[in-house]
Order: C-alpha cells, then sequence, then structure tokens
C-alpha cells in the first residue's frame, strides 16, 4: 500500500449530496429552457388532468381566445397519425362514410392545423374545447383497453406498458388523471397520476369514480347517468365498425361542478370565453397532498337523489352540463377487425359506473 492511493468512496450522505446536486441542476436547467413562442391569442390550459402539459420548455394544451384549443402535434409518427385521423374524419370524402359521419359526434370537432409564430416546426391541431361552457369544469381523463402498446410495439415496450398499471389487464381502463371542483371551498383539486396508479380493481369505483363524481360529499347520480348514456352511444357504434382500433386513446369525461342555477349567484363565476377560472385551478389544486387524498374516507358519499333537490340540484339549474369525448389518437391503426382491447374496456367502465350508481 506504502504510495499508493485508493479511490475515496462516497459515503451514503455524500452520495446522497450528490443526488441533490444532480436534481438542483436539471432543474435549473429546465428553467432556461427557451419555451417556444406561443401563438397569439393563446394561454396555457390550466384544468389539463393527463398528457404533455406546459413546462420545462415544452408546450402543453393551448386554448384560444376564440374558445378552441390548440393541442401539439408530437414528434413523428405519431403525431402525424392523429394528423391524419382527424383529417381523415373530418375531411369531404367522410360526407358519404357513414362510421366516419358518426365518428364526428364522438370526438371532438377538428378545425385545422395552426402553425406557431416564428416556430416553423411547432404545429397544433385546433380542436373544440369541451369545457367552454362550463363555469367550474370537472375533468376525468381514462385511457382504454387492456393493452395500452400498439401491435407493433417492442418487448420492452410492451413490458413497460404493462408495469405501469397491472390491474388494467382486468379492468380494460385506468384512469390517467382527475380535476374535481369544491363549492363550499370554490377551489379545485386535482388528482395526478400517481394517485391514480395506487387504485386498483377494489378501490377504483368507489375511491376513484365515487371521488370525481361526488360534489362535497353528495354523488351526482344524474351526472353518472349522461356518462353510461353517451358511453352506450360510442360502444354501438365501435360493434358497427370495422374501419379503426385505437390503442392508447382515451375518454375525456367532463361535467360543471358548479351546480348553482345562474352564474350571477356564484362569488367566481366570471368566466373568460375558454370558460376557465382565472388561474384559480393552477394556485389552488395541486397541493401536493396525494397521500392525505387517498386515505380520504368515502364512506360518507350521499347520493343526489337522498337530499333535498333544491340545495342540489336547483328546478332552474342547467345541471347536469356533461361531455364525454374520444381523445388521443397518436397510436390508431387502420383494421378490419372488431376492436376487442377497447370494448373490453368500455363494457367494463360502464358496469362499474352502474356499480356506482346503484350505491
Amino acid at each position: 500500500d506504502s504510495g499508493h492511493q485508493h479511490p475515496r468512496v462516497k459515503t451514503g450522505s455524500a452520495l446522497a449530496k450528490a443526488g441533490l446536486r444532480k436534481i438542483v441542476l436539471k432543474r435549473l436547467m429546465s428553467s432556461l429552457k427557451r419555451t417556444p413562442t406561443l401563438p397569439p391569442g393563446t394561454k396555457p390550459l390550466d384544468n389539463q388532468v393527463a398528457g404533455h402539459q406546459t413546462a420545462d420548455g415544452k408546450i402543453g394544451c393551448l386554448v384560444h381566445e376564440d374558445g378552441t384549443v390548440l393541442k401539439p402535434v408530437q414528434v413523428p409518427p405519431k403525431g402525424q397519425t392523429e394528423v391524419e385521423f382527424y383529417q381523415e374524419v373530418f375531411g369531404e370524402q367522410a360526407s358519404t362514410d357513414k362510421v366516419l359521419l358518426q365518428l364526428r359526434e364522438l370526438v371532438p370537432k377538428f378545425h385545422g392545423i395552426v402553425h406557431a409564430p416564428k416556430e416553423p416546426d411547432v404545429r397544433f391541431m385546433k380542436l373544440e374545447n369541451l369545457l367552454q361552457d362550463m363555469r367550474q369544469p370537472c375533468v376525468l381523463d381514462i385511457k382504454m383497453g387492456r393493452k395500452t402498446y400498439d401491435p407493433f410495439a417492442s418487448k420492452e415496450k410492451i413490458a413497460m406498458e404493462t408495469a405501469k398499471f397491472p390491474p388494467a389487464k382486468n379492468l380494460g381502463y385506468q384512469i390517467s388523471g382527475m380535476l374535481t371542483y369544491s363549492p363550499k371551498t370554490g377551489k379545485f383539486q386535482k388528482f395526478d397520476k400517481y394517485f391514480c396508479k395506487k387504485l386498483n380493481e377494489e378501490t377504483i369505483v368507489f375511491e376513484g369514480f365515487g371521488k370525481f363524481f361526488a360534489i362535497d360529499g353528495v354523488l351526482q347520480k344524474e351526472v353518472i347517468k349522461a356518462v353510461i348514456e353517451r358511453l352506450e352511444q360510442i360502444l354501438e357504434w365501435f360493434h358497427k365498425q370495422r374501419t379503426f382500433n385505437f390503442f392508447a386513446s382515451s375518454l375525456l369525461v367532463v361535467f360543471d361542478g358548479d351546480i348553482s342555477p345562474s352564474p350571477s349567484s356564484h362569488p367566481n363565476s366570471s368566466l373568460s370565453s375558454s370558460g376557465l377560472d382565472g388561474g384559480n385551478i393552477t394556485h389552488n389544486c395541486c397541493n401536493g397532498e396525494t397521500d392525505s387524498i387517498i386515505e380520504n374516507d368515502f364512506s360518507d358519499l350521499v347520493s343526489s337523489d337522498s337530499v333535498d333537490d333544491k340545495t342540489t340540484n336547483p328546478p332552474d339549474s342547467p345541471h347536469p352540463k356533461v361531455q364525454v369525448r374520444m381523445i388521443d389518437f397518436a397510436h390508431v391503426y387502420h383494421m378490419t377487425e372488431e376492436d376487442e382491447n377497447y370494448i373490453f374496456g368500455l363494457k367494463h367502465l360502464i358496469d362499474d359506473f352502474r356499480r356506482l350508481l346503484k350505491s
């Protein structure tokens, strides 16, 4: 050993400090990334619950002052696949295709492609904003199918997707994110993918959907009925069509969490043309208390059928305002066989909503 120096071995404390420095450096570099210039008259969509969001120099979905949503086109081939899907469904050739005409009613309306100024490579799909007429939108994103990987996925990709949420094999769906609203507090609460991944076959109905469809502890059964009716229409379309198979596609469920009879009666009812509530979501919904959310007791949920209608659903109230659409089409393939993967999940989802409805 004389004259030779052993390399210094990092202790646990040193490793922790090194890891912390790496995290801080990464966050600093992310903050310095230049965000591409946004199209005029747009701002980030505050109540997006899943998918790519505006952060770390990247652009997520935007809301335009004309009331539409701009969704960034992903890199090829995923982005181009989704663009071509919308162009096919809403193109002139679809006017004579009954399957495509019916599909138009099940997806957000497509208004073409928009380019970011001074950013020729940044494109957006201009889509219908399903939240526009909502005063306080509650949002649920459900990824459909037992398999969320496409037919050409590698073994590594299949293993990675399967490991993300193993219960999907039996459920046929998984929750990607939720946003709820409390009229009592006037605040939103976001449930991110980490909360959703902790749900399982036993808890997803009452601790997942039960949380979403409850307003201040009152289960909104009329909303659930409207959602089931819409899902049955989508299922009917799937049984008839032999044009597409959808992988890693989602269902977006939205309803208005403000059940007051008129905008003037609610203290936070001043909305922009986008239907958003002035940034209230950004400041109030993401409190980082995911663990406490999971531990909430859902046994005190009551049905809106069992309480005074004057309190929960005034006679002149527009409630329930409900929207259900298929979204996310980066992995859609032309196939002539029935889309059994999607249908399996849709049937189970309808059954689970009915189970919640009977509770």
